[in-house]
């Protein structure tokens, strides 16, 4: 009988190559798209931006170590070839964190700059020539690296849908799926480390956050079904490879603490936030940048009918408390995707 050759490690790195896309794109879409003035949101895209380059780092690290053999990892650069996943994803990694950093760099301050560089030790003085000013190019680097974000993020689920020989995987809906997952993920962590951090809310700061979690939770609820309905119309192998998580040994884990606690919850939980910004007069698109129209003169103004339904301002029931139990649902929700997959589908081959 063949044994499951992809571990927790394996389960990791696809998580935390996930992650970093995410932050980066939260980040690279908030620069685009706030305003010059508005400190919440270049707090949220300064954030996203330092955060971004560490987990895909540490996660390609764990994955040299997996291979065994880690000191023959350049050899996955010696040459390119298109018809392999693995060598197309390494050098996509590469690209994007080589972008990463050098988009986090545009971030740092000239005094934390002149700090660093100052405190290097004589032989290292030469680095001062890096001592440059990146910021002006922040937004290019923004747009540049959004498209390498998307396509790592989908590339670590084209590794595993590559494998045609593993019937839980063999469909394009898993990267997809990953997309969404990586994109929320990313959501989370700047939601998680923002409330951790702030002593005091900015309500639109969060909400802005809330709001494109709940697309992406959204999106990745709507993967998962035609995900099923493409396998029960796919051939036998894929269908026997769903029982898997249809009475099978994932069934509990996918159902009760992926859908149910790392899915369905957080997006209630956001949705609870997202609704009462629409009902009162908490302005988060001109927050961010994008113009709005005014109901002024229309003779009916749904937008009027709704704020009359709206609690004060001072009724909202944000708290510190629901953005880090929804952050951490939805990263915890982010692993287990990884991990039901990497491990159904390797057991859909046993079975």
């Amino acid at each position: 009988m063949k044994t499951i050759e992809w571990q927790y490690l394996i389960v990791s790195y696809l998580f935390l190559g996930g992650l970093s896309a995410g932050l980066y794109f939260v980040s690279a879409l908030t620069e685009l798209f706030r305003k010059d003035d508005d400190s919440a949101q270049e707090h949220i895209a300064r954030l996203g931006a330092l955060l971004a380059s560490w987990p895909v780092m540490l996660g390609c690290t764990l994955l040299v170590f997996d291979l065994g053999h880690w000191y023959r990892a350049y050899k996955l650069f010696l040459h390119f070839r298109w018809e392999s996943p693995m060598s197309i994803g390494s050098w996509l990694l590469m690209l994007f964190i080589g972008i990463s950093l050098i988009y986090a760099y545009g971030w740092t301050s000239r005094d934390g700059r002149e700090h660093f560089f100052g405190r290097l030790p004589r032989r290292l003085r030469f680095l001062g020539i890096l001592n440059v000013d990146v910021a002006p190019w922040r937004r290019p680097l923004a747009i540049a690296g959004l498209p390498v974000s998307v396509g790592v993020a989908i590339y670590t689920g084209v590794l595993l849908g590559a494998v045609q020989s593993r019937p839980f995987w063999n469909t394009n809906l898993v990267a997809q799926l990953f997309l969404f997952s990586a994109l929320s993920s990313g959501c989370a962590l700047l939601i998680l480390v923002l409330a951790m951090r702030s002593r005091k809310f900015e309500m639109y700061q969060f909400r802005s956050l809330y709001l494109l979690d709940v697309c992406f939770l959204t999106l990745e609820f709507f993967i998962v079904v035609p995900y099923f309905i493409h396998g029960e119309l796919s051939v036998e192998a894929v269908r026997e490879s769903l029982k898997l998580v249809l009475g099978g040994p994932f069934t509990m884990v996918f159902w009760v603490f992926l859908m149910g606690l790392g899915l369905v919850l957080p997006w209630a939980i956001e949705v609870r936030e997202v609704v009462p910004l629409f009902l009162t007069h908490v302005q988060l698109l001109p927050r961010m940048g994008v113009a709005t129209p005014s109901p002024a003169g229309a003779s009916v103004s749904v937008v009027s009918e709704l704020s009359a339904l709206a609690p004060p301002a001072n009724k909202l029931h944000f708290s510190r408390g629901w953005a880090v139990a929804a952050a951490l649902l939805v990263l915890v929700g982010g692993v287990l995707v990884r991990y039901i997959f990497v491990f159904a589908g390797q057991m859909s081959a046993i079975r």
